[in-house]
């Protein structure tokens, strides 16, 4: 519809684009902040429910499986029914679930509460990606992808920082009562500042049956690989990456034939979308297996407390913090290709030096890397989540920012089951170094499979229009 086509110009509101990405960015911190916060309280939770920390561990595995699955199918339904809609019942499925958290009596409420409210979080940040794109011009869009990285790694922060101390003190379910909180002032703001959805959209139905074969395909994957690292070749796992490309099959099967495709030709026909859905599988794979890994290392082969790696691991989500501003002037200046293009072989050199700092056992090298690591983080994943936006029109935004969202997440629950397999009961510097080395060849891998991708903005003019959706198309 003409509506939808519009320029975020001409569908802002006298509310202004600033208090529209305040109000959005909190919403995204409310439903982040409890991730990094719940990796240091493991034991706790087991001492306190009774059960075991490999179980309790799940309470951060399963909703990262959900959100993998259920990201692209919100970034679609906000592409369909609207995305203020979406985004605000993401919320509340959010808020509500983590009061479940709250009230939890075993493990396996917890972690079934945690999924629940982890998959309304999960569609936020599609939904959160379109809503801000509309209120920007197209030429400061890589800024505003920029605040969607600094708001995250500040909630990271914030859960590392004062997660110990806060479940030593009150106990880990003050974690869920301070999110039911942050949430419900989220939401508050979010229905009073935020424009409402375009009127006039087509009415589209849902691709009910692509959903499924989607999901199937994506946890099948996911699930898959994680455990086959952890479980070896046990039937689970081989299972699952049996079924994996059978569903794919399925898919596209499915996608050919349907009325209205949960994944469009017209967007998948896209190099840049494939391009930069594929690199972000590598980049999340190696940038948060690395980040999970890292603290195994500082603990297990340098004999660091808990304390102090936490003070060592904050660096690296400060740096994206302190990205932030930059970043978005020089995807404005140079254009995405050009910085993403940078970033990435900047991540590579920084996590392979990680690599000669774990051999050489040195500690101020790898301390160094950690920081150095976020920062080149902190303009390479902006910058792809807003590539991915202009390589596709207005209407299928939502959608793209899911696909490369989602492609990160499957690419992190791979990246840390196998590289924790590898590396996480060793205590000495050799397997650490291998998969750091490991982590560096993700990031290397995803650089030039980016070489082929297409600048969305012209750099010579500025002028940050769109010039790549329907040349990629056509060399599609």
């Amino acid at each position: 519809m003409l509506e939808d086509r519009l320029p975020a110009s001409d569908t802002r509101t006298a509310r202004g684009p600033g208090w529209i990405t305040a109000a959005l960015l909190l919403g995204l911190f409310t439903t982040t902040f409890p991730s990094t916060i719940l990796t240091i309280a493991v034991q706790p939770i087991a001492e306190d429910l009774g059960s075991r920390p490999s179980t309790v561990v799940w309470v951060t595995t399963a909703p990262l499986l959900a959100a993998a699955v259920t990201t692209p199918l919100f970034g679609r339904l906000g592409d369909i029914f609207g995305h203020r809609r979406v985004y605000l019942t993401g919320i509340v499925v959010a808020t509500v679930f983590a009061l479940g958290s709250a009230l939890a009596w075993d493990a396996t409420s917890l972690i079934a509460a945690r999924t629940l409210s982890q998959t309304g979080a999960a569609a936020t940040m599609p939904t959160a990606v379109a809503l801000l794109f509309r209120a920007s011009p197209p030429g400061q869009r890589v800024r505003a992808s920029a605040r969607i990285g600094a708001t995250t790694s500040a909630a990271a922060v914030i859960g590392v920082v004062v997660g110990g101390p806060l479940v030593d003190l009150i106990g880990w379910r003050a974690i869920f009562v301070g999110q039911v909180g942050f949430c419900a002032v989220a939401l508050v703001l979010s229905v009073l500042l935020t424009s409402a959805d375009p009127r006039g959209r087509a009415r589209t139905s849902l691709d009910v049956p692509g959903a499924l074969a989607l999901a199937v395909a994506t946890l099948a994957l996911t699930l898959g690989v994680n455990r086959l690292a952890v479980w070896g070749p046990t039937p689970v796992p081989i299972a699952c990456l049996v079924i994996a490309p059978l569903a794919v099959w399925a898919l596209v099967l499915v996608e050919r034939r349907a009325a209205s495709p949960l994944l469009p030709l017209r967007v998948l026909g896209s190099r840049n979308v494939r391009v930069i859905t594929g690199a972000s599988v590598l980049v999340g794979a190696g940038y948060m297996g690395n980040f999970v890994v890292t603290p195994l290392f500082l603990q297990g082969v340098v004999g660091l407390t808990a304390a102090v790696t936490s003070l060592l691991t904050v660096p690296r989500a400060l740096s994206i913090l302190l990205a932030s501003p930059t970043a978005g002037r020089a995807g404005m200046r140079f254009g995405e290709r050009r910085v993403i293009l940078v970033a990435g072989a900047a991540l590579t050199v920084v996590l392979a030096s990680m690599a000669a700092g774990a051999w050489a056992s040195s500690l101020v090298v790898v301390a160094i890397a950690i920081a150095l690591s976020g920062y080149a983080s902190g303009y390479l994943n902006p910058a792809l989540l807003s590539a991915q936006g202009a390589a596709v029109d207005e209407r299928d935004v939502g959608l793209a920012a899911s696909l490369q969202q989602t492609g990160f997440q499957v690419g992190a629950v791979v990246g840390i089951g196998l590289f924790t397999a590898l590396a996480g009961d060793a205590t000495t510097a050799g397997p650490f170094a291998l998969v750091f080395l490991l982590t560096a060849a993700c990031a290397l891998v995803a650089t030039l499979v980016l070489l082929r991708m297409r600048d969305p903005r012209d750099p010579r003019t500025g002028s940050g229009s769109p010039v790549g959706t329907a040349r990629d198309e056509v060399d599609a």
